[in-house]
């Protein structure tokens, strides 16, 4: 599979993933593309899970699937998330239908609130095995969901989280190399912060989305170190990162206290 992630920060949004993918659960080819820039709006695709639809590949079909949709009257990043959903749940086959697949799609959006970042999650597994991290309840048909600006941001507005460097950071993955993200970046983020904490260090945070980058490229990188050197069957993650950065459009809501 893969690793993907989504970053939502004042400094603007990345998409990213690493860039093998698995044929046969053996090989690998490290050139393809798991990342989209939609073009018909600000925002990205990323997507874990079956590389085909039917027998087309996905770096086929995705961009035909957002030119077909960017052709319609007035589209916008919701009514291409259910596009990508009824498209999917009618041209997949059975057996790939029993893939966890799921799709990262974030990106900016106005509305009466302003504008704002927005992430839509596109996916056919229902829940996270808690013991051992693989996806479960693999359904027939996709589901979407908006889970940043109506449930995510909400809840840290009310819990009070406001530091300006907060981010939000979506990740979905092979189950293990998943799991290992988590806790890489749990440990990278207190050495980060013990760093910047330093009163007579000059190190500090990311001032920018292309610094923020460099962060995602390490951590990505990180877990793709760790497959070329373990006992699976292939290095399901690993290969130059893809990494698609949106920077935030003129007056667009500031996410946390600046």
């Amino acid at each position: 599979m893969t690793i993907i992630t989504s970053i939502i920060s004042n400094h603007g949004l990345i998409q990213a993933s690493d860039s093998h993918v698995t044929r046969a659960g053996s090989s690998t080819a490290t050139s393809d593309p798991k990342v989209f820039n939609l073009g018909f709006t600000q925002a990205a695709l990323a997507l874990a899970g079956t590389y085909r639809v039917g027998s087309e590949r996905m770096d086929t079909w995705i961009p035909r699937c957002i030119e077909a949709y960017a052709s319609e009257d007035g589209p916008s990043l919701e009514g291409f998330a259910h596009h990508l959903k009824t498209r999917l749940d009618q041209e997949l086959t059975s057996g790939q239908r029993s893939t966890p697949t799921l799709i990262h799609i974030v990106g900016y959006v106005t509305d009466d609130a302003g504008t704002h970042p927005a992430f839509y999650f596109v996916r056919n597994a229902g829940s996270i095995n808690g013991r051992t991290g693989a996806y479960e309840q693999i359904a027939t048909t996709f589901t979407v969901s908006e889970d940043f600006w109506t449930r995510d941001y909400r809840e840290s507005q009310e819990r009070g989280i406001v530091d300006p460097g907060c981010y939000r950071n979506y990740f979905n993955g092979t189950p293990d190399g998943r799991v290992a993200f988590f806790y890489f970046g749990q440990l990278f983020n207190a050495f980060l912060h013990a760093v910047w904490n330093q009163p007579t260090w000059k190190f500090r945070p990311p001032e920018s989305l292309d610094e923020l980058a460099t962060v995602v490229d390490l951590q990505i990188r990180t877990i793709g170190t760790l497959f070329g050197m373990s006992n699976y069957a292939a290095p399901f993650i690993g290969g130059q990162p893809q990494i698609e950065k949106i920077p935030p459009p003129h007056g667009a809501v500031p996410l946390w206290a600046v």
